[in-house]
């Protein structure tokens, strides 16, 4: 990069970190009326109408970078969906209600363009929820909170990303983080919330991309958002193995486990019928305890489950009880014939190798080598060159190029 170029981007680099501070200074704020159509409030528009959203989404047709974010229902809804869909382009924001505009074509269009730069943070639930609601994929994608632990960040929420690179400081309400986002209307402090999660994402896309590129990241980040874009949500597991997610059903006997199995089952009908989230219906030490109890619940436990319904539940638990016991399943074979003390002292050095990479690179030992890998050089040091063409997938390209020669020479 020439000295002209350089100074050129710094100064708008500079000036869109002041942009940021003097929007700050003015706040987003109004009138938290009616929410009839698509509302102007200083500096957003709350779009709840297809014909206005049809408008607005011709304006962004223009638009070379967008920056995007959701909020969803899970805390209260038994099937977690996006209920508010944020966008700005730098110049204006809209709130986006997919509640009531039914046609969202014309965003999965615009998220699907490779021309477009979509700027989201820490956007993996975004996208496999934009996935399961909508069909919709994301390309051409920048996560600032990756970008951010790609420049030494260990916890990069957006608030603290915001002030340390741009020196802006946004005010986070823990009432409003908790929002039933399914609720209409939305309150205006909730859409003011909302909008600020957008509001400064482009500038501060900006500055990252600055420094990465100071450090030569740039690349790597672009490779991690790429595997991003990549993901899918996954499909509903079945009610007859779902039961294994209740941390310590390992521990019970077959009979035991028969009965959680038709508790997990009970609690998913009545948490659907009644429209919260399975665990609000009855949490899993609730499940546990009751599968454990023997036909006896003990005293205080099943939540919701057993102030409206006891008499079903406990039908639930006899069910249980009396159905033929499940058959735990066969344990997988392990990947290898055991650890030797060699293999084991090799793991150690390979870990201590990534545990100076990550002190000297100032990034998570995570990002620099996957464990899985490390693993299989323990076990099979012979298989490098396949370790280094990628292995089974976790090993990224940048990751080769970067380390990929230091860690032959490691292993000799």
């Amino acid at each position: 990069m020439g000295a002209l170029e350089q100074r050129v981007r710094e100064t708008e680099r500079e000036a869109g970190c002041a942009k940021l501070t003097r929007t700050m200074t003015i706040g987003l704020t109004g009138d938290p009326g009616s929410r009839r159509g698509s509302r102007l409030r200083n500096q957003y528009r709350y779009i709840n109408e297809q014909d206005d959203w049809e408008a607005v989404a011709r304006d962004l047709r223009h638009a070379t970078r967008l920056a995007l974010d959701t909020e969803r229902n899970g805390r209260f809804a038994y099937r977690e969906r996006i209920c508010l869909i944020q966008i700005s382009d730098g110049r204006n924001t809209y709130l986006l209600d997919p509640l009531a505009v039914n046609d969202l074509s014309a965003l999965g269009a615009m998220l699907a363009d490779d021309a477009v730069v979509k700027v989201l943070h820490g956007c993996e639930e975004d996208i496999r929820f934009f996935d399961r609601d909508f069909g919709f994929t994301v390309n051409n994608l920048f996560d600032t909170g990756l970008a951010a632990r790609f420049l030494g960040v260990g916890r990069p929420n957006l608030g603290a990303v915001l002030e340390e690179f741009c020196g802006v400081v946004i005010a986070k309400d823990a009432r409003l983080q908790m929002s039933h986002w399914g609720l209409r209307p939305l309150s205006g402090p909730a859409l003011d919330y909302a909008a600020g999660d957008v509001h400064h994402l482009l500038p501060l896309a900006d500055e990252l991309e600055y420094q990465l590129d100071e450090l030569g990241r740039v690349e790597w980040v672009r490779e991690e958002c790429s595997r991003i874009e990549a993901l899918r949500h996954p499909p509903d597991e079945p009610l007859e193995t779902a039961f294994r997610r209740v941390k310590g059903w390992e521990g019970l006997n077959p009979r035991q486990t028969t009965v959680l199995q038709e508790l997990y089952a009970f609690r998913d009908g009545k948490a659907c019928v009644w429209d919260v989230p399975p665990t609000l219906a009855a949490s899993n030490n609730d499940l546990l305890a009751l599968a454990q109890g023997g036909g006896q619940p003990p005293r205080g436990v099943g939540g919701m489950l057993a102030n409206r319904c006891f008499g079903e539940l406990m039908e639930a638990v006899e069910r249980g009880m009396s159905k033929s016991e499940l058959r735990r399943p066969a344990r997988p074979q392990p990947a290898h014939d055991g650890w030797t003390p060699e293999r084991r002292e090799r793991l150690k050095a390979l870990k201590r190798w990534r545990t100076q990479m990550s002190q000297d690179l100032g990034l998570a030992v995570s990002h620099i080598w996957p464990t899985a890998s490390l693993e299989r050089i323990a076990v099979r040091p012979e298989d490098l060159e396949r370790e280094l063409a990628g292995g089974d997938g976790e090993v990224r390209r940048w990751q080769r190029a970067e380390f990929g020669e230091v860690l032959m020479q490691l292993m000799g």
